[in-house]
C-alpha cells in the first residue's frame, strides 16, 4: 500500500456506530472467555483496520463491503499492539490477515490473550472436560448438595450469607441487613425475616411485611445497615464498619441463612432458609479444608498494600488473597485445579484452566445475588474490590443453569474457540449472521527471531513495551493499540485476584508467573500513592511511543483509540506523542462502549477518538496560530457529533470533549514553520473544553428512537439462545 489511507480522510461512523452499540450489549464470544478491563470493541477494532489497511481512494460503500466480507490486503502486514490487553487488535488483524505481535506487561493479559488466538481441537477441548468431570467433578458437586421443600434431594444453585457485627454495646452479635428482600418478581416478593430467618411471600407493592411464624412486622425495603454503617437492633448502638473491623482484627464473619437450589425430581428451582442439613454441609467442608489446606493448591500471598491506590479490601480486613473465598469455596477451587493440573495435554490444559480462572470472578465472597434477575453478580462488574452485607456463594462446579459456574465458563471458552474459528459478523437486524472464512487464531512462533523469520503468525510477548528489544528497527507496518486511560484502571491490582490462582499453575512454565503479584515496577498507571503523577505518565508513554517509532516502518502509522474527561490528559497525552516524534493526522470519532454495564451510565464516556499518526517532526503552534484555528477544530468536530447525532445516538459533555480534544490534537501536532513563542498545550486544550456545552446546546442531541430495538441485549452469538453466562 502507498499514498493516503482511508481513515485519514474519513470513518464510515454511520454503518460502524449501531453495529457497536450492538456489540456493547453482547460482545463477541472470544472476548467473553475471560474477564479484561476496559475491552474494546472488536467491530470498531475491525473497521479500523480495514480503513487503515485501505488506500484513501477505496469509496466508502467498498469499505463497508470489506468490512463484511472476507476482504484482505494483497500484502501481509504486520501489526503490533504495545497495549494488547484483552487481545482485541490480534484477533481482529488475524482475521484481515494480517501477521501480529503483541506485548503486555502483565502475565494475565498475555496468558488471556495467547488463548484466544491459539488453535485448539474443540472437540478434543470437550473431551478433555469430559474427563476433568470424571475426576473431580462429582466431588466438587458432592459440597453443594441440598433437600427441596418436597423433601427430594437437591442441588445448591447460591447459597446466602450474611455478615454479623459482635456489638460492643450490649455483646449481642446481629446481622447486617440492607434490606430484608431476597427475590423479586413482577406479581410478588420474597422476604427474609430479620428475627426468625423465614422466607415468605408478600405482594409486590407491599410496603410492610408480617412474618407468619414468628409475626414480627419490618420494612422489607429497609434494614439496619448501609453507607458503612449498621445499627444494632437490641440495644441502638450504631457502628461504622471499619471501626468494627479493626476492633476485632480482621473481616466480618459471616453466617449461611438460605438457599436458592434446583430440584431434578420437581424440574424447578427454589428458595430456602438453610437448614440444619444445609448448615452441616458448611462445617463438614470447613473441617475438610482445614485438613488438607497445607498441601491444598490454593493462593497464600498477602495483598499488596504499598502504593495501594484503593484501600480496599485490605482495609475491610481481607489482608490475603484466600480471604476473598469461603472455606468451602476455596476446598471446590483447589480440588478443581488440581484435577485440571492432571490433564496431561498442555494446550487443553491451558484452556481449562482459562475456565478455572474466569469462573473465579463469579466464586468469591464479594458477590452478590441480583434480586430482580435472580442470578448472581460478578465481582468485577465493579472496576474494583467491593465489599458487600450479604454475599453469595455460587455453585462452583454448576447445575442446570446458573451464572459464573465452571461448567458455564467452559462454556463460554468452548463457544469462544468456535467463533475464533468460524467467525462471522453480526447484521444490522436483530439475529442477522454475515459469516467469514478467515479465522482469529494462528500459529504462535515461540520467540521474535523466528516471527521474524516468517515461521508464525502471532507472537506474543510479557514485558515492557517501552523496550521491544527482540523487534527489529523498521519491521513493523502498524501500530494498532488502546493505551492505558491515565487513572481510569488500576490493572496489576484487579488482575492480582487471577495472578495468584494461574501462577500456580503456570510458574513453571512461563518466567512471568514467577514473582508473588502481577504488579510490575514499569507498569503504565498513574497512581499518587506510588509517586506516578500525570508527568510520569506522559513520560513513560512517550517511552513506549519512541519504541514503537523505531521498530515502525518509515510510511507506517501508529494508530489508537483514547478518550478522557480531562483537559491535562489530553495535554499530557500530546507531549507524549511529540515527545516520541509523532505528527497527528486524523481523529474519527467512533462509538465504544454499549449501553449495558455499570461503567456504561449515562454520564460516561461513550466514544472514542482514533488517533491516527505517523513519523514527523511536529511543533506546537503559537498561540497566534491556535487561536485563529479553533473555528476549523470546532468546525470539524462538530462535523463528527452532527454525524452522530443524525444517528439517533446519545452524546453527553464527555463524549463533546473527546470530539473537541481529538480535532484539537490534529492541528498541535503538526508539522509547521511557527511564527512566535509555542501556546501552552493545556491552557489552549482548557480553555477548548469551554465551549464544549455551548457546543452540545447548538448540535441537536436528540432522544434516541432507535435505543428501541437494543432495549434487551440479544441472545448472544451463541448458536443455542441460552447463553451460560446470564441463566
Amino acid at each position: 500500500m502507498s499514498g493516503e489511507r482511508f481513515i485519514e480522510n474519513d470513518f464510515p461512523i454511520e454503518e460502524i456506530d449501531l453495529i457497536a452499540l450492538r456489540e456493547g450489549n453482547s460482545k463477541r464470544p472470544v472476548y467473553r472467555m475471560h474477564k479484561w478491563w476496559a475491552r474494546r470493541l472488536g467491530s470498531v477494532f475491525r473497521m479500523l483496520l480495514v480503513t487503515l489497511l485501505s488506500d484513501a481512494d477505496a469509496h466508502k460503500r467498498e469499505i463497508v463491503r470489506r468490512f463484511w466480507s472476507d476482504w484482505r490486503p494483497e500484502a501481509r502486514p504486520v501489526v503490533l499492539d504495545p497495549f494488547m490487553g484483552g487481545g482485541t487488535t490480534l484477533f481482529e488483524a488475524l482475521r484481515l490477515g494480517a501477521r501480529v505481535v503483541g506485548s503486555d506487561i502483565n502475565p494475565v493479559a498475555w496468558f488471556l490473550t495467547k488463548k484466544e488466538i491459539e488453535p485448539v481441537d474443540t472437540q478434543a477441548l470437550r473431551d478433555a472436560f469430559s474427563r476433568l468431570e470424571h475426576r473431580v467433578g462429582a466431588e466438587i458437586k458432592n459440597l453443594y448438595r441440598t433437600t427441596c421443600p418436597e423433601g427430594h434431594p437437591a442441588e445448591i444453585m447460591y447459597a446466602f450469607w450474611v455478615k454479623q457485627i459482635p456489638c460492643d454495646g450490649c455483646g449481642q452479635t446481629f446481622d447486617l441487613w440492607p434490606n430484608h428482600w431476597v427475590a423479586r418478581w413482577p406479581d410478588r416478593r420474597t422476604v427474609v425475616c430479620p428475627t426468625c430467618g423465614a422466607f415468605f411471600d408478600i405482594p409486590p407493592h407491599a410496603e410492610k411485611a408480617t412474618c407468619p411464624v414468628c409475626h414480627t412486622e419490618f420494612d422489607p425495603a429497609h434494614g439496619n445497615s448501609g453507607r458503612g454503617f449498621a445499627v444494632c437492633p437490641n440495644c441502638g448502638k450504631r457502628h461504622r464498619l471499619l471501626d468494627v473491623v479493626q476492633r476485632i482484627g480482621g473481616p466480618l464473619p459471616v453466617r449461611l441463612f438460605g438457599i436458592e437450589g434446583y430440584c431434578p425430581t420437581c424440574d424447578r428451582r427454589f428458595l430456602k432458609p438453610a437448614d440444619e442439613g444445609d448448615l452441616e454441609r458448611v462445617r463438614q467442608a470447613e473441617a475438610e479444608w482445614n485438613r488438607m489446606k497445607q498441601d491444598a493448591l490454593y493462593p497464600r500471598q498477602e495483598i499488596p498494600v504499598d502504593g495501594r491506590s484503593d484501600p480496599r479490601p485490605v482495609n475491610h480486613g481481607y489482608t490475603h488473597f484466600s480471604d476473598l473465598f469461603l472455606p468451602r469455596q476455596l476446598l471446590a477451587l483447589s480440588t478443581l485445579l488440581r484435577g485440571i493440573l492432571e490433564e496431561e495435554d498442555v494446550n487443553l490444559q491451558e484452556h481449562l484452566l482459562l475456565a478455572f480462572s474466569d469462573a473465579l470472578d463469579a466464586n468469591n465472597i464479594f458477590c452478590k445475588y441480583e434480586i430482580d434477575y435472580h442470578k448472581i453478580s460478578l465481582l468485577f462488574g465493579l472496576h474494583a474490590y467491593h465489599p458487600i452485607e450479604r454475599p453469595t456463594e455460587n455453585n462452583v462446579w454448576g447445575t442446570k443453569s446458573g451464572r459464573g459456574t465452571f461448567s458455564a465458563s467452559f462454556a463460554k471458552v468452548l463457544r469462544g474457540k468456535e467463533y475464533a474459528l468460524r467467525p462471522y459478523e453480526r447484521g444490522k437486524y436483530k439475529g442477522e449472521r454475515i459469516g467469514t472464512v478467515h479465522p482469529g487464531v494462528g500459529r504462535l512462533a515461540p520467540d521474535a527471531r523466528r516471527f521474524i523469520e516468517g515461521k508464525g503468525d502471532v507472537f506474543v510477548r510479557c514485558g515492557d513495551s517501552s523496550d521491544l528489544k527482540d523487534l527489529p528497527d523498521g519491521s513493523v507496518d502498524y501500530v494498532v493499540t488502546d493505551p492505558p486511560y491515565f487513572d481510569n484502571v488500576m490493572y496489576s491490582e484487579l488482575a492480582d485476584f487471577f495472578y495468584v490462582w494461574l501462577r500456580l499453575a503456570l510458574k513453571g512454565r512461563y518466567p512471568w508467573f514467577l514473582p508473588e503479584h502481577s504488579r510490575r515496577e514499569e507498569e503504565l498507571v498513574q497512581n499518587e500513592r506510588e509517586g506516578k503523577g500525570i508527568e510520569y505518565f506522559s513520560k513513560t508513554l512517550a517511552s513506549i511511543w519512541k519504541e514503537a517509532r523505531r521498530v515502525l516502518k518509515d510510511d507506517g502509522a501508529l494508530t489508537f483509540t483514547f478518550h478522557h474527561n480531562s483537559p491535562e490528559a489530553w495535554a499530557a497525552m500530546a507531549k507524549s506523542l511529540m515527545d516520541a516524534g509523532f505528527v497527528v493526522i486524523s481523529a474519527p470519532f467512533v462509538r465504544s462502549e454499549g449501553k449495558s454495564g455499570f461503567h456504561s451510565s449515562r454520564g460516561n464516556i461513550r466514544y472514542d477518538a482514533i488517533l491516527v499518526c505517523q513519523k514527523g517532526n511536529p511543533v506546537f503552534p503559537s498561540a497566534g496560530e491556535w487561536n485563529r484555528s479553533v473555528p476549523e477544530v470546532i468546525g470539524r468536530a462538530r462535523e463528527w457529533l452532527e454525524r452522530t447525532a443524525s444517528l439517533d445516538l446519545p452524546m453527553n459533555p464527555g463524549d463533546i470533549l473527546t470530539a473537541l480534544m481529538g480535532e484539537a490534537l490534529v492541528f498541535l501536532l503538526s508539522p509547521r514553520l511557527r511564527a512566535g513563542p509555542p501556546v501552552g498545550v493545556l491552557s489552549a486544550l482548557s480553555s477548548l473544553s469551554e465551549e464544549a456545552p455551548r457546543i452540545g446546546r447548538e448540535v441537536e442531541l436528540r432522544v434516541p428512537q432507535q435505543l428501541a430495538m437494543f432495549a434487551e441485549a440479544e441472545p448472544d452469538y451463541a448458536s443455542d439462545s441460552r447463553d451460560p453466562e446470564e441463566n
